[in-house]
């Protein structure tokens, strides 16, 4: 038997909210690509439907675990930078995540990312931030070129400020379009 809307619903307003923000921090990682958090975050807005102070917050606190997982990646490839609070010394295989994402990510999506942030810095890191697929790349060759750490929160909240604008965007054209379509 498949689980009515009414319980899909209730389930979304009681989970979704920390679970899109813990996936939208993995995905700042790169970590979280297998399971997209722009994909809940749609549905949660579409059909619980928040009030736009509601949608607002949980923005912003998306595009807060963004930044910082974003954020982790970016100091795991940094040379210069220090361990935040032990986190390295304390939790085992942390210090093997950037080379997990290099492997992962691959060579020549490496090579087309690395270029593009030579060329255009914290623009690129911006303009990236906001384009499905390649989301959170550009923090490893930031990360690698020790691009100063403001400008590189700075860009990067940009960027996942633009992504998540456009998200709700997408989620309130679905509900308009659902409230325009005829129902039996």
């Amino acid at each position: 038997m498949f689980p009515s809307v009414e319980s899909i619903v209730l389930l979304l307003q009681a989970l979704a909210v920390p679970l899109v923000l813990v996936l939208f921090y993995l995905d700042g990682m790169v970590i979280g690509k297998i399971t997209p958090p722009a994909a809940l975050y749609v549905a949660y807005v579409a059909l619980v439907g928040p009030t736009q102070g509601e949608v607002l917050v949980i923005a912003a606190l998306s595009t807060v675990a963004a930044t910082l997982g974003q954020f982790t990646l970016y100091r795991g490839f940094n040379e210069e930078s220090s361990a935040l609070i032990g986190i390295r010394a304390r939790l085992p295989y942390v210090d093997r995540i950037p080379f997990l994402v290099r492997e992962r990510v691959g060579e020549r999506r490496m090579r087309l990312v690395s270029q593009l942030f030579d060329r255009f810095g914290g623009w690129a890191l911006t303009l990236t931030n906001a384009i499905p697929g390649i989301r959170s790349l550009m923090s490893i060759p930031a990360g690698l070129s020790n691009y100063h750490t403001r400008r590189f929160l700075l860009f990067s909240t940009i960027g996942n400020a633009l992504y998540l604008v456009a998200l709700t965007a997408v989620a309130w054209g679905l509900v308009d379009l659902a409230v325009s379509l005829p129902w039996p």
